[in-house]
Formats: C-alpha cells, structure tokens, sequence
C-alpha cells in the first residue's frame, strides 16, 4: 500500500516536483507536509501521474535509480486482496532476492494495527522528508471493511505524516466512496486534486489547494496521455504531429484494410478511419495495440514529421545505446544497440557481452518473432527444448518458434553474440 524513496536534501525539500512541469506550476509545487487526495475516474490514467512523481523523486540526487536502492515497498497486497495465494508468494521465494529496493511484508493487514505498526517501523527508520504512496485508499477500505476504519487510519497518518515534513500521494476511486467520507478527508487534507472525463476528455481539477492562492489553478485543465507522457494541449503540449498519416502509412506497408486493422486490435473500421484523418486521438491502450500490431514502439508515433534520424545508417562503437532488459539480472550481459533507431526498421541488431561464468537462465527477451545470433567471442552453451548446444566463434542459431531455456558462457573471457530480431522488439 505505501511505497517511499529516500528524502531529498533538506536545502530543496521545501520546493517538490511532482515530475510534471505543468502541474508544478498550477500548484506552486508541493510543499513540505502536504499530504495530496488524488480522486480518479476509472480510466484517467492515474498511474502515469504516480510514475512521474515517482521517477523524480527517484532520480533526483540518486544516479543510480535504475537499481531502485532507494524504494520501500510495505506489501499489504499478498496477505491482504491476494490472500496469500502462490503466485503472488512467490515473489519471497525468488524474485525478492532481485528486487533492488526493500520490501516489508504486512502478514495480516487486515488488522489495522499491524499496518500502522509496519509503517511506524518505516518512519522511525527513514525519518522526515520521505514521499510517500499509499494505492490506494479504496483498497484499504476493502480490506478494513467500511470508510470508519479508513478515516480512522487517515485522521492518525495525516497529520503524523505532516509533522515527518514528507510529501504523500493518497489515492481514491470517486464512485468507491460517499460523499461524506470524502468530505471528512478533504477537511483534513492539504491538496486534493480530482481527475475525471467529460464528453470524452481528460480533465484535471484542483479541488484543494492550502496556502495557495491562484484562481486559474481551479478551473479544469484537459490533458492527454501519450506513450506515459502528460500533455495539457492549451498551454502549448501538443499531441503527436501526422499521427494519422504515419498510422494510413504503416498499414497500407504491411497491406491491411482499415477493416483487417481494426478487427486484430479490437476496434471497429470507423475509429481507424477517424484516427487516419486526425479527427480524433487514441486512448494510451489503443495506440500501444496499434504500435504492436504495426511494429512499431510507441515513440514513433510521438515524434514530429519524418524522422530525419531514420536515415542514419551508420552508428560508432562510442554511439551505441546501452539496453537493459528486464528478464536479466544486473551484470549478467552487457547489451548494445547497434542500430540508431528502431521505428520503421524490420530488424533490430545488439551485441551482447556475458562475463566469463555467467549463466543466464531463460532467455533474453520474450520476442514473438524470428532470432539469428552470431557468436563473435568465446564459447557459449545454449539449451533448446532440452537440448544443449555448444557454439564457438563463427557459429550461429537461427531460432523461429522455440526460445532458449539456458545460456552459459562456457569459455574463458567474455562470450560475444551479435543477436537480431525481426520483427524489432522495439526500443526506440
């Protein structure tokens, strides 16, 4: 239910981003205490305001946040909605060794103690200044059985965590909820921020803002979503330029009428149609089911006319792009890039580096596509389907259907493989 990163430093504490520009400004920033309700429609696209938030305060003065070192995550989930079943448990058995950051088990979060127990622990340990989240208020109403239980944790924690001088996100589904128990949070509450559609927009709302002073920060605010981007269109955030043009171009190329399109994608011929003249925009869910149904990531789509980096044909040792993969452990393989872009590309070239020792188990990516893989360096042992193969240098793999379940360097050195993918799986 709550997650933290380690405080920012005291001298710029007083003035917190919440990862995004726009709403930085319209808020002044969040300030020391301020303890954020943010009630949601279903559909608003919540989590990518969460991610933002998260993200800066990550990253901010912590170089290292792709290892999350500085995450804590009290987990009420496995015990509490996920009632200890086995595929959520597992994560302890295995995974958790991988997990970077710190994970504090609540073992019976259904009792309300426990969990203030566990989380006193965290800011006893932590101290002042953490950010917090807590996802969300109406999972906690779910698992304590009523809003009176809920309100009674929120009128302890709220000023508790003000006094820390932290920053908390609390997070609330509107139609979950009374009308009273809303009003009781927002009393006590310093910022509340409402995200809501209306005739199919997006809009944002300030409902609360305490010691703040802007009239325009309360009137809507429409946004859009774009590849976990926030765009406010009225202040100049524009979404992607010859969208439907690129979309018209990218099915024609791989021969699909509108009607083919949209029947492998859920939609219907008339939303394709619309979207191909720009007359409307796609959800965040439907332009990523177009991007892999067109082979094409996300990005693409965001950038603006025809990319003249497309043309880039050759790309130097030193311009490579480090990929990281999220079926590996850090430090089991170096992974380059070596082609400059993916978008519009029907393969997709990395050179991957594994340190003598090193066993991989599974594969490198999941890729729902044809593989080659060259061994440059060294000696490495790769299982098919119960099969082990021992490749040295100059040999090669083409694999269509089946996907390695193993792979070891099995030499001294380092073990070089050039790998390609086709379709790209989509870097950008």
């Amino acid at each position: 239910m709550a997650r933290r990163s380690n405080p920012q430093p005291a001298s710029v504490a007083e003035k917190i981003s919440s990862g995004i520009p726009y709403l930085d400004h319209l808020l002044g920033y969040f300030k020391t205490g301020d303890n954020v309700i943010w009630e949601v429609d279903a559909g608003s696209y919540i989590e990518v305001f969460l991610q933002h938030f998260i993200v800066h305060s990550l990253k901010n003065g912590y170089p290292a946040f792709p290892h999350l070192q500085n995450l804590t995550l009290l987990d009420c989930f496995t015990s509490g909605k996920g009632k200890n079943d086995p595929v959520f448990a597992r994560f302890y058995a295995k995974e958790k060794r991988e997990f970077p950051g710190k994970v504090v088990r609540v073992k019976k979060p259904q009792d309300l103690s426990q969990f203030r127990v566990a989380l006193d622990g965290i800011e006893v340990e932590k101290g002042a200044r953490t950010r917090y989240l807590f996802d969300s208020l109406t999972g906690m109403q779910e698992v304590w059985g009523g809003e009176k239980a809920t309100h009674k944790f929120f009128t302890y924690s709220c000023p508790r965590l003000y006094d820390l001088q932290t920053v908390a996100y609390w997070v609330l589904e509107k139609d979950a909820h009374t009308p009273s128990f809303k009003a009781n949070l927002r009393h006590i509450t310093q910022v509340v921020i409402e995200l809501f559609r209306e005739n199919g927009d997006l809009l944002l709302k300030m409902n609360k803002l305490k010691g703040r002073f802007s009239r325009s920060a309360f009137l809507p605010k429409r946004y859009e979503v774009w590849d976990q981007r926030i765009v406010f269109p009225a202040i100049g955030g524009r979404r992607p330029l010859n969208l439907g043009e690129k979309i018209h171009g990218l099915r024609e190329k791989m021969g699909l009428t509108q009607k083919e399109l949209a029947a492998q994608i859920g939609l219907t011929p008339s939303f394709i149609s619309q979207l191909e003249k720009n007359l409307i925009s796609p959800s965040l869910d439907s332009l990523l089911k177009l991007s892999e149904r067109l082979n094409t990531p996300p990005v693409h789509f965001l950038m603006e006319g025809e990319e003249k980096s497309l043309s880039r044909m050759v790309v130097k040792p030193g311009e490579r792009k480090e990929v990281f993969l999220r079926e590996l452990k850090r430090g089991e393989a170096r992974i380059q890039l070596l082609v400059g872009d993916t978008a519009n590309r029907r393969m997709e070239a990395y050179l991957i580096t594994l340190p003598q020792g090193t066993e991989v188990r599974g594969h490198f990516f999941q890729h729902k596509g044809d593989e080659f893989a060259f061994l440059w360096e060294g000696e490495m042992e790769v299982e098919v389907q119960g099969e082990k193969h021992l490749l040295k240098p100059g040999d090669s793999l083409y694999l269509e259907t089946t996907v390695p379940s193993r792979w070891v360097n099995a030499g001294k050195g380092n073990a070089v493989l050039l790998w390609v993918l086709s379709p790209p799986r989509g870097t950008g």
